[in-house]
């Protein structure tokens, strides 16, 4: 395809380009954008030969600098230099002819070069006139004559600093000077120097097909008198030509008569001899003609082979001028369209689209233009038409040609990529669902993971739980979890209401959606139905209805976790979400619930075991304390003492539940030490400390290996340590010592110091905190870990108000 492709730019010249050229102003040769000789001159030749022609004002040193730049194509009217020619091209046929005229002050009088000794000429700054071989600079350095030169970036400046008399002499062409003289205070001199011929000059060698045009009309229009040529430079410079020649040109114009004489008695001389040879030449001259006739059959031949293979080419190939009519099409394109050939040549392509791709088509003209201003060929883009309702992808080449009629034209091939744009749209959505997935299953791992986290409390469970409900619904914004237990509805968990107030509601189990286990989708106005039916109390309803919001629709199911409790979970789109529930979302749906009914229950089977572990653990405090002589109070003080630190440290929730209801067996161990050491009223001898300090270990017969006691076991054995050592039974120092134990430590500490004993009596809260904060000959504050101690100082009150709740 490449092949064939490139074949068609070959066998068509590429060289069609707009131009813009820069004028500078020189009355009547250049009056302003759109008037001048030149102006006029130039835009004939432009438009008689479809070129786009964009003209531009400035002084001719921007001009110049610009041509350098690139910003421009071409500067006129500027006559030839060898210094010039050395960076730039300038066209062959000069537009027009000039010379160079000194005009003075009025009231100054030059007759000759040497009168301009010691005087201020004005001159253009790049001007020909100025610098260079024949110039005024060049002229007086050859005199050996100085003068100060005034540099200015127009003619009109010239004659300005003239009128002003800031200047002394001006350099200006001759039909400037005839033009534009009688407008100021100057006068002609008698002093002409440097006939020049005006020329466009350019700097890109890739124009010169345009400029070779340029010339090529410009000589057949000055061959003809009666030309636009000729009209043009009557309206312009017949008010000046008239001028007398100047003497010198005449004599000039004599001694060219002189040798176009001679060059024609030459001629004539050798015409016989031309005679013979024009004949032998004829000879040869119709044998290369029929040579080339063949060589044309040939060709043409060629042309016809290369359109059969285009129109065997699967791809669309065709090519349209630049009004986009179409001037060749081959099979494939036709084929697109559904048309003949025949029926497509010569319509635009605007005519041949419906309107759903005329939009593509505007953008596509504006490409165009662009590629045919800057020579692109290849590769532009890729774009969709939507024909007979199907969209179809292309990538198109485009490049610049000439047509046979010589007009601008564009050749484009279309390459069909829609299988590959489907095939890539089908793997991004499969990628974006592969990803979805993928984030889902993380999430799901994630809760997974933190179900399996046994210290989070329920409530914490159902929020997290109901949040990933929503976030993995393609289509919920609210949800709810409840339960209803007997006659009583309570709400756990929210998402869109305020929970707390939904919590304070007195709500009656009737009041509750039951579905029966079965999932049941509800719409907005049937949910408010069902509401204004089942509430019995007005401002109950009214206050339920307040907080929660109107929805578009509502996937609600009930389940039965025992036999007086249903759990209740639902979601909610908002009434301003017009979606509904789709089956993805009925099946996560479905899966929170049961994984919801699996939690409850297990929490429900747990708690019952729980109660009976706790309740045991009670009996056995009391038995302890009952057996020490000290009142059942102790041991829920020392509970509430310790879950009160616990939630300071914020531990979790769990954990502190644990410390609460285990704190009270600390010291469980007591039952195997004998009465008569246990209450003995007196100090205890060394020897009966020792079997004392043995009830912490003791604990262990009672507790023994059950995981569900493991934090009551550690408080038992290890609330005796001290956090910097010396303490029993194992003397453990810092964190090797269990948290909880060393929240009982203190709290037992603080305890026994404000309780009456057989052998002391109650401290006062002041007095306790002092020994704790300070030590004495009992205890120390390196005893206790440093965080706890600062909780103990920071919240002293509230310490002392938790014991005086729980006073004998």
């Amino acid at each position: 395809m490449k092949k064939i492709f490139f074949i068609i730019i070959i066998i068509i010249n590429i060289f069609s380009f707009p131009i813009t050229i820069g004028l500078y102003k020189a009355p009547p040769i250049v009056i302003d954008k759109n008037n001048g000789f030149l102006n006029d001159i130039l835009e004939f030749i432009a438009n008689s030969n479809s070129i786009e022609l964009n003209i531009i004002i400035d002084s001719q040193q921007n001009l110049i600098e610009k041509l350098k730049g690139g910003k421009i194509d071409g500067v006129a009217p500027l006559a030839f230099t060898p210094e010039r020619s050395q960076f730039f091209h300038f066209n062959q046929e000069a537009v027009f002819f000039e010379w160079a005229v000194i005009y003075t002050r009025k009231n100054l009088n030059l007759s000759s070069i040497i009168d301009l000794k010691n005087k201020k000429i004005g001159v253009m700054k790049t001007d020909i006139f100025y610098k260079g071989n024949g110039g005024i600079k060049d002229i007086l350095k050859g005199f050996n004559i100085k003068a100060k030169f005034v540099e200015l970036d127009t003619y009109d400046d010239i004659f300005k600093m003239l009128d002003k008399k800031e200047i002394d002499a001006g350099v200006v062409p001759r039909f400037f000077g005839l033009d534009q003289g009688k407008k100021y205070n100057v006068k002609k001199t008698s002093i002409i120097f440097k006939p020049i011929g005006g020329y466009i000059m350019y700097k890109d060698n890739n124009l010169k097909n345009i400029f070779d045009l340029i010339d090529k009309q410009l000589k057949k229009l000055k061959e003809d008198n009666n030309s636009f040529y000729y009209r043009t430079f009557d309206k312009y410079f017949e008010p000046i030509i008239r001028e007398k020649i100047p003497t010198w040109l005449k004599y000039m114009i004599l001694f060219g008569l002189i040798i176009a004489i001679l060059i024609i008695a030459i001629f004539y001389l050798h015409s016989k001899i031309l005679k013979k040879r024009v004949k032998s030449r004829t000879t040869a001259l119709k044998k290369t003609l029929l040579e080339l006739e063949n060589k044309v059959i040939e060709l043409n031949s060629s042309k016809k082979l290369i359109e059969e293979i285009v129109n065997l080419s699967p791809n669309p190939i065709y090519i349209k001028n630049i009004e986009q009519e179409i001037v060749f099409a081959n099979n494939a394109f036709a084929n697109l369209l559904g048309l003949k050939k025949e029926n497509i040549i010569g319509k635009s392509l605007l005519d041949l689209f419906n309107d759903t791709n005329k939009n593509l088509l505007e953008e596509s003209i504006i490409e165009d233009i662009n590629i045919l201003s800057s020579n692109k060929k290849g590769f532009i883009n890729i774009f969709m038409l939507n024909i007979n309702n199907k969209k179809l992808y292309f990538k198109d080449y485009k490049t610049a040609i000439t047509l046979p009629n010589k007009e601008n034209g564009l050749l484009v091939l279309w390459v069909d990529i829609t299988e590959n744009i489907n095939h890539q749209k089908k793997l991004e959505i499969t990628n974006a669902e592969l990803q979805l997935i993928n984030q889902k299953l993380f999430k799901i791992i994630d809760l997974i993971q933190y179900l399996g986290n046994k210290e989070i409390d329920l409530h914490s469970y159902f929020d997290y739980l109901l949040k990933f409900a929503i976030e993995l619904s393609e289509t919920a914004d609210y949800g709810s979890i409840s339960i209803s237990d007997g006659e009583h509805w309570e709400f756990i968990s929210a998402v869109g209401y305020d929970i707390e107030k939904l919590k304070n509601l007195p709500l009656k189990s009737k009041y509750m959606i039951k579905t029966g286990e079965k999932l049941k989708v509800m719409k907005g106005k049937d949910l408010e139905k069902y509401n204004k039916k089942v509430f019995d109390n007005e401002k109950i309803k009214h206050e339920f209805l307040k907080i929660t919001k109107p929805i578009n629709e509502i996937m609600i199911a009930t389940i039965r976790i025992s036999k007086d409790k249903l759990l209740s979970f639902s979601l909610e789109t908002s009434d301003d979400n017009k979606k509904s529930f789709n089956d993805n979302d009925k099946i996560i749906f479905q899966a929170f619930i049961n994984i919801a009914k699996t939690t409850l229950s297990s929490k429900l089977n747990i708690d019952q075991v729980k109660n009976a572990y706790l309740n045991f653990a009670s009996k056995l405090a009391l038995i302890a304390e009952a057996h020490d002589d000290i009142t059942g109070q102790h041991i829920y003080r020392v509970g509430e003492l310790a879950s009160f630190i616990a939630k300071k440290l914020n531990l979790p929730s769990e954990r502190i539940l644990e410390i609460r209801e285990f704190a009270p067996l600390h010291d469980i161990g007591k039952i195997f030490i004998p009465l008569e050491i246990l209450n003995k009223k007196g100090r205890l001898t060394d020897e009966e400390y020792e079997i004392m300090k043995k009830h912490t270990i003791y604990a262990e017969r009672l507790l023994g290996d059950d995981p569900y006691f493991d934090t009551a076991l550690k408080i038992a054995i290890y609330h005796h340590e001290k956090y910097n050592g010396g303490g029993y039974p194992f003397n453990l120092k810092g964190e090797k010592i269990p948290i909880e134990a060393q929240i009982v430590s203190i709290v037992d500490v603080y305890d026994a110091l404000r309780s009456k004993r057989p052998y002391k009596e109650a401290l006062s809260h002041e007095s306790a905190m002092k020994i704790i904060l300070e030590g004495d000959d009992r205890t120390s504050p390196e005893d206790f870990n440093p965080e706890i101690l600062k909780i103990f100082r920071k919240y002293s009150n509230e310490i002392k108000e938790i014991y005086n709740s729980f006073s004998d």
